[in-house]
């Protein structure tokens, strides 16, 4: 078997993109050949999901030297990253399974985005709905993120299923004391998509409410809040610019930080609070590392997110502002005993272990 990788990687830098890169880096170390075509459609996080006629230029390229390869170097089994549930981005992947499935002996989907079966249902048409189950159906292997997270690639009727959760690299570095001095404010850290349904807001807003709720002066706050990542839309930006002016002291925001100034974020504050409602979410790779710098969570439970932490993580139910201002004092007041998320992550998702399981799922066709 030798797999064609149909899909893109960085840039732009989110979770899709950075696990696309490991397997095209480390597949080949586990046995399995690969060619990589980069479907390189989006330039930035605004970018995604948006139509640009280049794009379909794009497309069309990466979709013919796909086939090329395919014939020179005897690529047998193409391997594709399916659409959440948007029109503009399933009539893409219609195309692409339209131009290049034929001609390949095996599919392979990788399902890292949720909903488009439930979006078939409810807001797709008739020729949609015939089109996706004839173009993606009866793959040879559908690879889910987790147990709970198969809804999408069973609609689909695949050949196999495999259960591969993320995996990201060991930071390899002791995690730091988080005990809390006299004084010290408790720092929540928001990392990702800035925007509303990844739970930007919510999170700020339980923060500021968990304050008040403590009586503590509006400049000397218990909580602090740090996001950083990049805004996908200047709305959302504008709007968390002026929450940030108005409470200097307890909001902030980091920009989008890569390398020594992530992990300074995630050494130097207490829990990450990702209260997500993303429709097409599935496992948030913050969340993977937090856990590898033992930095706590809290967190909705959402798509993929209860089969990936700890049962010490605080989990929240969706849009329950009360729980998260309550899960977050309850956290402050008693963090779990050091080394219970590093050791989750640990036993199940470095990248050694990622890259194992998904060899062996592809073997196994």
């Amino acid at each position: 078997m030798k797999l064609l990788v149909l899909a893109q990687t960085p840039p732009p830098l989110h979770g899709q993109s950075l696990m696309v890169q490991t397997l095209v880096e480390g597949l080949p170390a586990h046995g399995i050949a690969l060619h990589h075509v980069n479907l390189a459609l989006s330039r930035d996080a605004a970018d995604i999901g948006r139509w640009r006629p280049s794009k379909a230029i794009a497309l069309l390229a990466a979709c013919l030297h796909a086939l090329a390869a395919r014939r020179r170097d005897g690529c047998d089994t193409l391997y594709y990253v399916p659409a959440p549930g948007k029109r503009g981005a399933l009539w893409r992947d219609l195309f692409v399974m339209l131009l290049c499935r034929p001609f390949f002996k095996r599919l392979v989907l990788h399902w890292h985005a949720a909903g488009l079966a439930a979006w078939l249902e409810e807001h797709g048409n008739f020729l949609e709905r015939f089109l996706a189950r004839r173009l993606l159906g009866r793959a040879a292997l559908s690879i889910v993120l987790s147990d709970s997270f198969q809804t999408d690639a069973l609609a689909f009727q695949p050949r196999q299923v495999a259960v591969v959760p993320n995996g990201i690299a060991d930071p390899d570095d002791a995690p730091p004391v988080r005990a809390l001095a006299d004084g010290q404010p408790f720092q929540v850290l928001f990392l990702g998509l800035c925007s509303e349904e990844k739970g930007l807001f919510a999170a700020a807003s339980a923060v500021l409410a968990a304050n008040r709720a403590a009586g503590a002066p509006k400049d000397a706050p218990k909580f602090t809040f740090v996001a950083a990542g990049a805004f996908a839309q200047p709305a959302a930006a504008g709007l968390f610019a002026e929450l940030c002016h108005q409470f200097p002291a307890t909001l902030r925001y980091a920009g989008q930080v890569h390398g020594a100034e992530k992990t300074n974020l995630l050494r130097q504050s207490h829990c990450l609070c990702l209260p997500t409602t993303y429709p097409a979410e599935g496992q948030p790779l913050v969340l993977l590392e937090a856990m590898a710098h033992d930095l706590p969570i809290v967190a909705t439970r959402w798509a993929a997110i209860p089969d990936s932490v700890p049962a010490e993580a605080s989990l929240v139910a969706p849009g329950h502002a009360d729980a998260l201002v309550a899960a977050l004092n309850r956290l402050r007041a008693n963090p779990p005993p050091p080394g219970t998320f590093r050791r989750h992550y640990l036993a199940r998702f470095t990248t050694e272990r990622h890259l194992t399981a998904l060899a062996a799922a592809l073997r196994a066709l």
